[in-house]
């Protein structure tokens, strides 16, 4: 009989080895993605994040197997759950165990929606969700681009392009976000305090958020972050969005470009993304830049306020 598994709260004297096993679930470990433990305090104590109340991590003896953080985006009505265990720990139960708690967790914060994203490649996570009464609700793309076969179109006619600025810029650009997204599935309005964290996590440059303006109003942004590790680099387009007002200039295609041209030029040759499969003009106008879909997750739901 195996050492009892106990899944108890997140405390910040996990933060290192916490750190090592969420690199290793993910799969990122020794690659330019890699967290490091500066990152993953940034990352947890992001506000509404609250680490220590919404981290639970599973411990067999003095050792972590596996985790589960509990995102609450309560203004929407629901929560959102990621995690995992690690590989030599799995088949024990662990992942069900921590499942059960993110789903009592998300009650107790008055969730009514529990969301969870798995690999679309991953059955056996796939019929865990399933069996514990989550179903498939959404398909995301990855999709990937070259960035030395690529060529910036060129920014619409009477617009201006300008980077972030750090103390200035925080309350525009969630002003604009929140405006671009209103309707998109799954968006939980940002408030500025929880602009300002991200803007300086690890992985951003403030450089790196271009906002296009129509003379003094932002009109669409893009927001790249870029990691390195032993001279490699990847990118990433992590939001990327056009104010209503402002939609049907080609400000899409533009502001992308520009953000791609940006992350060539400080030396990442990859360049990443995410998008909904059932938004059909952002995957052509990604592929008619350049990108190709690389795989797929699938988001699952469990309705909790009708339990």
């Amino acid at each position: 009989m195996g050492t009892p598994v106990d899944i108890r709260r997140f405390v910040w004297a996990d933060v290192a080895q916490f750190t090592a096993m969420f690199n290793e679930v993910n799969q990122l470990s020794g690659t330019e993605r890699e967290n490091d433990i500066e990152f993953m305090r940034q990352y947890l104590s992001q506000p509404s994040y609250g680490a220590e109340q919404n981290a639970f991590v599973a411990e067999s003896g003095d050792r972590l197997t596996g985790f589960t953080v509990v995102f609450p985006e309560l203004r929407i009505g629901r929560s959102v759950a990621s995690g995992g265990v690690l590989v030599p720990d799995r088949n024990r139960g662990i992942g069900r165990m921590l499942l059960r708690r993110s789903v009592e967790h998300s009650r107790s914060l008055g969730a009514g929606i529990l969301h969870v994203q798995t690999s679309s490649d991953d059955a056996i996570a796939q019929r865990l969700l399933q069996s514990e009464g989550f179903h498939k609700v959404r398909t995301y793309w990855s999709m990937r681009c070259e960035a030395d076969s690529f060529e910036a179109p060129p920014m619409t006619s009477g617009y201006s392009i300008m980077p972030f600025v750090l103390d200035r810029d925080e309350e525009s650009l969630t002003r604009l976000q929140n405006a671009a997204f209103a309707d998109s599935w799954g968006f939980c309005p940002n408030t500025t305090e929880e602009t300002r964290a991200r803007v300086r996590l690890k992985w951003s440059f403030p450089d790196g958020i271009l906002i296009v303006h129509d003379g003094e109003r932002p009109a669409a942004y893009n927001w790249t972050l870029r990691a390195r590790k032993d001279g490699a680099s990847v990118g990433w387009i992590a939001m990327i969005g056009v104010h209503p007002d402002h939609r049907g200039q080609g400000l899409g295609e533009a502001v992308i470009g520009a953000g791609m041209a940006l992350l060539k030029n400080k030396g990442v040759r990859r360049i990443e993304l995410e998008v909904d499969s059932a938004n059909a003009a952002a995957r052509r106008l990604y592929v008619k830049l350049g990108f190709q879909k690389i795989g797929e997750a699938t988001w699952f739901e469990r309705n909790l306020a009708k339990e």
